[in-house]
């Protein structure tokens, strides 16, 4: 990398700062606002008021907004994303036990999506107009209109109602992997063929950067956990986590995490760029 390239890539991160810095506020302030209280969501609604009493003031939400938001964001500086209200363990600790299983689920997601999009594009652009190419471009149409859960529900009913060939949910090996990680890249694999094809009848390196956009974008997508996907195939990742986070107002589990997805998608965007100036040395002198 060249110093000019240096100089830019470090202007990049720099500004990552004020956006995760605005991302940790927004959070926080429409986590605090929304309707409910956690500590009814602890203990129950049965519990007397002297726990709740104690329970508020053990967590510091009778403080003014301002002193909690100072103290949780003291707490990130130094690398803590507070205890869950309902789980009782670090939010960090929780967050690196389901990581590695989103982790696995988007890397076999966008890998299959890498192989049968640009296969597909790439043989829809050999011959424009032909069969293949008719038949790759409606398959990639296909894959935008249809919503993730209705491609969950339709593999479910067909490999693992009808055919019996997959289990349709949990995650008990590679196996267990195969439909969720299918559901999650459909939409990557459409985009990609579309996107190959078209850029095939340009020059290579051209052909190059929207083909990493799009692996870049829905790769940190998929990073950061698939709500949808997870929890339609039991799948213990970072998504359900957050889900169940919100179903139970756990407020430190959801702000950990929205923080944590935040920073994901910063550092797979700031890769990304890298892999710009890379493929066209051109962009990294902008």
């Amino acid at each position: 990398m060249t110093l000019a390239a240096g100089g830019g890539f470090g202007r990049r991160v720099l500004l990552t700062i004020p956006t995760l810095f605005g991302v940790l506020l927004v959070s926080f302030l429409l986590l605090n606002v929304a309707p409910g209280d956690p500590v009814l969501a602890m203990v129950g609604e049965r519990a007397d008021s002297a726990t709740i009493a104690r329970l508020r003031n053990e967590l510091r939400l009778d403080d003014p907004l301002p002193l909690q938001f100072g103290h949780y964001l003291g707490g990130v500086v130094r690398g803590d994303l507070g205890r869950s209200y309902i789980t009782q363990r670090s939010i960090a600790g929780d967050l690196a036990e389901r990581f590695p299983k989103t982790l696995e689920l988007a890397l076999t997601a966008m890998t299959l999506a890498a192989i049968a999009g640009i296969s597909l594009g790439v043989g829809a652009s050999i011959r424009p107009g032909g069969a293949f190419d008719r038949a790759a471009m409606m398959l990639s149409y296909l894959g935008v209109s249809f919503p993730v859960y209705w491609v969950a529900l339709l593999l479910i009913l067909l490999f693992a109602v009808a055919l019996r060939w997959l289990p349709p949910s949990g995650s008990g090996g590679l196996v267990s992997l195969i439909l969720p990680a299918l559901t999650l890249g459909m939409r990557s694999v459409a985009f990609l063929a579309r996107m190959t094809r078209s850029a095939m009848q340009d020059v290579l390196a051209n052909a190059l950067i929207p083909v990493i956009t799009v692996l870049g974008l829905d790769t940190g997508s998929y990073l950061t956990g698939s709500l949808l996907t997870e929890t339609i195939f039991a799948w213990p990742g970072v998504g359900r986590y957050v889900l169940d986070a919100i179903e139970k107002r756990d407020l430190p589990a959801v702000q950990g995490s929205i923080l944590f997805m935040a920073i994901v998608f910063v550092v797979v965007n700031l890769l990304t760029d890298l892999l710009y100036a890379h493929v066209d040395p051109r962009i990294a002198r902008d």
